[in-house]
């Protein structure tokens, strides 16, 4: 390996990226989404749920009690016709169709129907399916049997627990989404081939092209990491991760634009490999097939290595076999994607 060439393709990387605007935006994508859901709607805020209320006849109080709560913003319809369009055209997170006599009915200890139509699409509909029934029952006058205390993490705290998603995604993204892009364009301007048949090797061109992944993805790994007031749990551990992780999706990314003539090809394949990478680590716990899956790719070991050493302390030593496996990852990759230049510089 040739240091000095090495750094030289490093260098070459790093002030195209900065000239390059569609480079910078695709960069700064992960730290944007980390503002943004962290500047979203909490459950714990105080949400305003649209909900529209068809009246059948005789339960006016009922109708006045919903409208007096101040996280509902009611709508009266005037046929459960007219409520269903509303909730079918997304004005409304859900209706509620009071039939004739509910109020009275309620009054003199009986139990009447009251049928309710959500939307599960709709996001401030899960306020509501939270809050209907104290809100029935408050009017009835009930109670539960035992006093609730509930209690909700601070926003600060909230935020630590996206921070492992966001630095797998990261590592993810920039591997898969920045590298194909350097080394396409190349072969586009006819540079990649100029660098090969220059006395830089393939390993010099890996070695220098992983060097700028890894950069970028720790640099952007921090960035989210002080956003989001990250420093807990093992640190060192998180940097072995992120390291270990943008390594191996750095080699992914090679190896996808080394098959790749153009960028826009590279790019559509690099967002194909991506999006299960993504959800199956994140989705690994929802059924005992979907984590069987799960362990087939890198991305599992990553969030879950960056997630225990943030939330639980864990060291290395914990975690040594989401280390061991990532380095498996790292060998397979690398020497694929050797083997593959190795190929292009001598067809």
């Amino acid at each position: 390996m040739n240091l000095n060439v090495v750094l030289a393709i490093f260098r070459k990387d790093l002030i195209t990226s900065v000239k390059n605007k569609n480079l910078l935006i695709i960069l700064l994508t992960p730290v944007f989404l980390s503002l943004l859901f962290n500047s979203t709607i909490s459950l714990t805020d105080n949400t305003v749920v649209p909900v529209a209320v068809y009246d059948e006849g005789s339960s006016t109080d009922f109708i006045e009690y919903l409208s007096s709560r101040s996280n509902y913003d009611v709508t009266i319809a005037d046929s459960a016709v007219k409520s269903e369009e509303l909730l079918y055209n997304q004005k409304v997170s859900a209706i509620m169709l009071v039939p004739k006599g509910f109020s009275a009915d309620i009054k003199n200890g009986l139990t009447p129907s009251l049928n309710i139509i959500v939307n599960p699409y709709e996001a401030k509909s899960v306020v509501f399916l939270q809050t209907y029934k104290d809100i029935v029952m408050d009017f009835a006058g009930q109670r539960y049997p035992v006093n609730i205390t509930l209690n909700t993490l601070p926003g600060n705290l909230q935020s630590r627990f996206n921070i492992p998603v966001w630095i797998m995604f990261t590592v993810i993204f920039v591997g898969m989404m920045v590298l194909p892009n350097t080394l396409t364009t190349e072969k586009e301007k006819k540079t990649l081939e100029a660098i090969l048949v220059s006395p830089a090797s393939e390993k010099d061109v890996i070695y220098g092209k992983s060097l700028f992944g890894l950069f970028l993805t720790i640099l952007i790994s921090l960035v989210i990491i002080i956003i989001n007031k990250g420093f807990v749990g093992n640190f060192l551990s998180v940097t072995v991760f992120i390291i270990l992780g943008s390594t191996v999706f750095t080699g992914l990314g090679l190896l996808i634009a080394s098959y790749a003539d153009t960028y826009s090809s590279a790019s559509l394949f690099s967002t194909v490999c991506m999006a299960p990478m993504i959800l199956l680590a994140l989705l690994a716990d929802l059924s005992r097939e979907i984590g069987y899956i799960s362990h087939l790719v890198p991305s599992t070991y990553v969030f879950y290595g960056i997630k225990n050493a943030m939330l639980n302390n864990s060291g290395i030593s914990d975690l040594y076999p989401e280390v061991g496996t990532l380095l498996i990852f790292n060998i397979l990759v690398y020497v694929l994607t050797f083997r593959v230049l190795k190929k292009k510089r001598y067809s």
